[in-house]
């Protein structure tokens, strides 16, 4: 009796195993086919892209590119490491800034709803505001580290000194800057004090939530291990890449926990990776979200980007993945080290990598790809 009906499982069940896209009847994320616009910034003779650290996109189709590209004066993070580079719709060059206060070490480049570019630095600890026509400095917040503590270092703690708190006002390596319908900003505040922080549109400290203390790293609804991106959508929910967690945390805009995200679309057997050997776990685990964007309304949807196996995911912002597309690799249509995501809309893209010192357009051609997002 066991034997048949073990047969007639296999029976029932073979047509699900002859099709790996479905599962119990439900359709599995599909391939997103897509182009990569060669050769689409032009840069000016003698000027060249250090690693893609952040992209955006204004309303004017304009392109924003925060780049580390180093400094003349020898220093990797220094005063003159980074540049803000402005381009026009169709790539041309329009403008460079360089030479901030703040520009130590590019980490995110982000436009508000009246264009104004916002530049987030994790070499200087401060988030800049700039106008439209970058001409003036709108905000500061943040400060930087005195030259003169390099000069003059503290003694070095005693063992076992309890890690300080982390300060309102104060960043430790911010990581990405959003903005709820109302004007409010929100910062993660990743690589240090592991967690985000916000602040009325006035730049007037409101709160901060995670575990708080340097370096204290946590797993718990609302706690994180490197908030590396940050996005709001239309209703002023933030949604936070929690890398380290290999999950994107979901907030209300007074930053009460409401849900998370996990992308858990296995990675191909013939996969490739930029870590030897290949971690695949933590923040190299697939799915793990490097960087993250939603598109304008009103259909809203969200991209996630992970660095194993290299790929771009499409979600509803339920959670629900839509589609992939992408792989490990330095060549067009191939992605090293996802770091920064611009989505004017929901079939173009802009990403700044890393590894390959680049921004590539992309051109999604989802054909038949469900896009059902709330």
């Amino acid at each position: 009796m066991k034997r048949s009906v073990i047969a007639l499982l296999v029976l029932l069940t073979g047509g699900l195993v002859a099709q790996p896209s479905v599962l119990f009847g439900q359709q599995q994320p599909q391939e997103i086919p897509f182009d990569s616009v060669p050769n689409f910034l032009k840069l000016p003779a003698g000027t060249y892209l250090g690693e893609g650290a952040g992209v955006a996109v204004n309303s004017k189709g304009q392109i924003f590119v925060y780049t580390r590209n180093g400094s003349s004066a020898g220093h990797i993070i220094g005063p003159q490491a980074a540049t803000l580079l402005q381009f026009g719709p169709d790539g041309a060059f329009i403008r460079q800034v360089k030479d901030l206060y703040s520009m130590a070490w590019a980490h995110a480049v982000r436009v508000d709803r009246e264009d104004n570019v916002w530049l987030v630095d994790n070499g200087s600890d401060m988030v800049v505001k700039l106008s439209p026509d970058l001409s003036r400095v709108l905000l500061v917040l943040g400060r930087r580290r005195e030259s003169v503590a390099a000069a003059h270092p503290r003694p070095p703690e005693p063992s076992g000194t309890p890690v300080p708190p982390a300060r309102d006002t104060v960043f430790d390596e911010p990581t990405d800057i959003a903005f709820d319908p109302q004007g409010n900003i929100f910062i993660s505040d990743g690589y240090r004090n592991q967690s985000v922080a916000k602040f009325d549109k006035d730049g007037g400290w409101v709160k901060r939530i995670g575990k708080g203390n340097m370096g204290e790293r946590g797993d718990l609804p609302g706690e994180f291990n490197t908030p590396h991106g940050i996005a709001a959508d239309a209703k002023g929910n933030i949604y936070v890449a929690d890398r380290g967690n290999q999950r994107v945390q979901v907030f209300d805009s007074d930053l009460k926990f409401l849900r998370e995200i996990k992308i858990d679309v296995p990675a191909p057997a013939d996969a490739t990776s930029t870590v030897s050997p290949p971690a695949k776990q933590g923040t190299f685990a697939p799915g793990a979200p490097w960087a993250v964007c939603i598109t304008p309304g009103p259909n809203q949807v969200l991209y996630v980007a992970d660095s194993y196996p290299g790929r771009m995911y499409k979600l509803s912002l339920d959670g629900k993945v839509l589609g992939y597309f992408g792989k490990n690799g330095k060549q067009l249509k191939q992605f090293n080290w996802i770091h920064s995501i611009a989505c004017p809309s929901e079939n173009e893209i802009y990403v700044g990598e890393i590894l390959t010192w680049r921004v590539q357009k992309l051109i999604l051609k989802p054909g038949k790809t469900t896009t059902n997002s709330q």
